[in-house]
């Protein structure tokens, strides 16, 4: 479908200004990123859909997840204040595309294609991977949209 592009687009836009991080390379797959690719990235991927309740005559409603992707490298040395340092900016960040989301109204080029809502912020587990000291965290969003039937 072509809003979740759009979507998808518009928001990869926004994310630099909003969190300072740049685009990752694999988004799908972290791990297949560089070594050395992780500092201050992001991704945002679509997920599961359905429709949404409540119809205009001509559109269609639907709800639609998205991943935001967040990482960052920390060096640990004598405990672990470094790694939970780098993993709470990465909830702050994820907590200020929430709300910065929130405020704007996402233009999308397509006549008809409109965000309607944007909500429900949801956290998967934080992952930690590579010997150079690397977090990921994977948050949730909802996005309702409507777009165009013909």
């Amino acid at each position: 479908m072509a809003i979740v592009s759009e979507i998808q687009v518009a928001i990869k836009a926004l994310l630099p200004g909003i969190t300072g991080h740049t685009q990752i390379d694999y988004e799908y797959d972290i791990e297949l990123n560089s070594d050395k690719g992780y500092e201050k990235r992001f991704g945002f991927i679509p997920e599961g859909a359905a429709f949404a309740d409540g119809r205009s005559l001509g559109f269609t409603t639907m709800n639609h997840a998205f991943q935001l992707i967040l990482t960052d490298d920390y060096k640990n040395k004598d405990d672990d204040t470094k790694q939970n340092t780098a993993l709470m900016a990465l909830y702050t960040a994820a907590e200020d595309v929430l709300k910065q989301l929130q405020k704007s109204k996402l233009a999308l080029p397509t006549p008809g294609n409109q965000v309607l809502l944007i909500s429900g912020l949801t956290f998967d587990d934080p992952g930690f991977t590579g010997d150079n000291g690397t977090v990921a965290l994977r948050a949730n969003l909802n996005i309702q949209y409507r777009y165009r039937n013909n």
